[in-house]
């Protein structure tokens, strides 16, 4: 290449540096916001040093920073730039060749031209559009389910003060007849106060006949007797039902991503959710997260290189004689290592278990090792499971 650029990717300002084939600035470093004005002062800035016939021989490196690279990246691309997206790790392990550590934007700007021109680097991922919005549609989803869960928890805070006798009344708080009598009333002093017959309709309604009279009784009862709070208990009242209301709203969110996710997933036909413990969501998890994988396929190491890329991969320390514990690297894709870890769970432990996973994590529970232990265990081999899978795109058989 005739040209290196080092692009250092920032949530509002980037910087660049122009250098030639030996990674001399061609100009001074240039900070540019990340809006149109800010792409087209860095076109200008390009365009004073090189010639826009020439941009072909011009190698743009940017580091994959959080989701501030990809628009960057797009129009770039666009202008006929050879544009690398760098895993940030790579940058770093330069930097700390230095005996002074140091950081800063037009350091990080020179690291990346540094890399570039040594070659010493592996491109990352970019997916293409199919997967990247299913990525997006995931990712989203995973994120609003832990925000469902957050506010469920603080549900439950509130109920153990004003109502703690509550959570005995239905199996699940969240239930479809405990919302419906929710929707109606959250504190046990209003619900001690709905009549009976109006309470026996409501949860005949709400349970499809399996509930009636004798439990409405019940239930006011309890609620009479209640030894809940009762200081503030407007201001308690007004929190059960934002929170309620706001629970309710990301389920109807998570539930129409479930549908687009689905159609998604339907055109890869996958067989990944013939594996226990793979549903559709989890399926399309794994297939974005993983991106393009032809760049697996056909590597012999392509099922541990998986397994890196879930961050599950082992990492031990080691100095002279002393050898510490291996631990898991977390370094990859942590929706990608929450997918795996639920499926695996499912498939080891859950009640309709597979036979492979359930005997392996029954193996390394016999060995003595602790239950994050033998589960990480049962990741590795689902992690083999889905690579031989995608490979081949055969179904999955369960072998003893």
């Amino acid at each position: 290449m005739k040209y290196y650029v080092g692009i250092d990717i920032g949530k509002y300002i980037h910087q660049a540096i122009l250098c030639d084939k030996e990674a001399k600035p061609l100009a001074s470093p240039l900070r540019f916001h990340a809006t149109y004005e800010g792409y087209q002062l860095f076109i200008a800035y390009l365009k004073k040093v090189v010639d826009p016939k020439d941009f072909g021989d011009v190698s743009v490196g940017m580091e994959a920073t959080g989701s501030y690279w990809f628009s960057l990246y797009e129009h770039l691309r666009k202008l006929g730039l050879q544009v690398m997206v760098l895993n940030p790790l790579q940058v770093k392990a330069y930097r700390n060749e230095g005996i002074r550590w140091a950081k800063n934007d037009r350091i990080d700007a020179q690291l990346i031209v540094k890399v570039l021109r040594f070659g010493d680097y592996k491109i990352s991922d970019i997916p293409k559009e199919d997967i990247f919005a299913l990525r997006q549609l995931t990712r989203l989803r995973s994120d609003l389910v832990s925000m469902t869960t957050d506010l469920k928890l603080k549900t439950i805070s509130i109920f153990d003060q004003v109502f703690p006798e509550y959570k005995d009344l239905f199996y699940d708080i969240f239930a479809t007849t405990s919302k419906a009598l929710l929707d109606e009333a959250v504190v046990p002093q209003a619900i001690g106060a709905i009549p009976t017959k109006k309470l026996t309709q409501l949860l005949d309604k709400a349970s499809r006949g399996r509930q009636g009279e004798k439990e409405a009784k019940h239930i006011k009862s309890i609620a009479e007797q209640s030894i809940g709070v009762t200081i503030g208990i407007d201001a308690f009242t007004l929190s059960l039902k934002i929170l309620l209301a706001q629970i309710t709203h990301l389920e109807e969110q998570i539930q129409r991503l479930d549908k687009e996710i689905m159609q998604r997933v339907e055109i890869q036909q996958t067989t990944l959710t013939s594996i226990p413990g793979i549903g559709v969501n989890t399926a399309g998890t794994i297939i974005a997260e993983v991106g393009n994988f032809e760049r697996f396929k056909d590597d012999k190491n392509g099922a541990e290189k998986l397994v890196a890329l879930a961050g599950i991969d082992p990492r031990v320390k080691e100095s002279g004689k002393y050898k510490g514990k291996a631990k898991m690297s977390k370094r990859g894709s942590p929706y990608l290592r929450q997918a795996i870890r639920q499926a695996s769970f499912v498939a080891a432990c859950g009640l309709k278990h597979d036979p492979m996973f359930a005997a392996l994590y029954q193996k390394k529970i016999k060995e003595g090792k602790p239950f994050e232990v033998a589960l990480s265990h049962v990741e590795n081999k689902m992690l083999h499971v889905i690579y031989s899978l995608l490979k081949s795109k055969k179904e999955y058989k369960p072998k003893i």
